[in-house]
């Protein structure tokens, strides 16, 4: 009897199968899926890196077992669909390299599913929701706080990028917290910028007033940049950004400004403790730049 030549492909589409599902309930049940993560696919805004990378510095919060974290952007800047991705926090010892990655590095976080993305696509915003944290296994000492970008090529996850948070985490080999050097509480007067880890505050000296002195209001215009004004909050006078991707192991302060009022903007670093005050001089209408003193990370 001649057999189906159908028939003869079955065993190896069973086996295919049979591997896919061990595949898929190795990959779950090691994962979260993320509460929110958003659907929306967006053109690509930079061009640093050349794969699947993070954009931005993530924030994460825990107490006890259980925690969040939030990712600006994670793009795909490669030619090709990448396979499954994922985000995960962990921790490491001494500040991390490419060279010598994993030295000193244990697993924070469950994993948070991202799925794939298309060349040149990118998911914004994503936020874990609650997932589970265990810092039971981590040796007593201090930490860098790190996400790390993974991807599944079926034999097991291979990091693809890692970004540092501001705040380090302090453990006690039981349990992990996040290290308190510093705050920013923002208030009508006070900007915190870059995940809170920077204080802005600012007054000015008006000589076309008779030298009055005031304090000017901050308006927070994104986590890096803000306005500050003194009676119209729509009237900025002027900005202050702060960038902190940057290759010389440095922040960068920019302050341009639509006034030649004399003027004083004071930045504290809450994490290395570091303080400066910028002076704009009376009659001064050009950009105060800075790229050499606030040390970061």
């Amino acid at each position: 009897m001649k057999q189906n030549n159908d028939s003869r492909f079955l065993p190896y589409l069973r086996f295919a199968l049979a591997i896919t599902a061990l595949v898929l309930a190795g990959l779950l049940g090691r994962t979260a899926l993320a509460a929110s993560a958003p659907v929306g696919r967006t053109p690509l805004a930079q061009t640093e890196c050349g794969g699947n990378c993070i954009v931005g510095t993530p924030t994460v919060q825990w107490s006890g077992s259980s925690g969040s974290f939030h990712v600006d952007r994670v793009e795909n800047r490669g030619s090709s669909t990448s396979l499954p991705l994922a985000l995960q926090v962990q921790l490491q010892s001494t500040y991390p390299a490419w060279e010598d990655f994993g030295a000193g590095e244990y697993e924070l976080s469950d994993l948070v599913l991202i799925g794939a993305l298309p060349p040149g696509g990118s998911l914004s915003n994503i936020d874990s929701g609650t997932i589970g944290f265990d810092g039971s296994k981590v040796p007593a000492g201090e930490y860098w706080v790190l996400i790390l970008l993974l991807q599944y090529p079926y034999r097991g996850w291979v990091l693809n990028d890692f970004a540092v948070a501001n705040d380090k985490a302090t453990c006690d080999g039981s349990s992990c917290k996040i290290l308190q050097s510093g705050s920013c509480s923002p208030d009508a007067y006070t900007a915190c910028l870059i995940g809170g880890r920077y204080k802005v505050t600012s007054h000015w000296q008006n000589q076309f007033a008779g030298g009055q002195v005031s304090t000017l209001s901050a308006t927070r215009l994104t986590d890096a940049t803000a306005a500050f004004w003194l009676t119209d909050p729509n009237t900025y006078e002027y900005l202050i950004r702060i960038n902190t991707a940057t290759d010389n192991g440095k922040a960068w302060i920019a302050i341009p400004t639509f006034t030649d009022v004399e003027f004083w903007i004071a930045v504290t670093d809450t994490v290395r403790g570091q303080y400066y005050e910028y002076h704009s001089p009376a009659g001064n209408r050009t950009l105060i730049y800075d790229s050499s003193f606030f040390v970061y990370p």
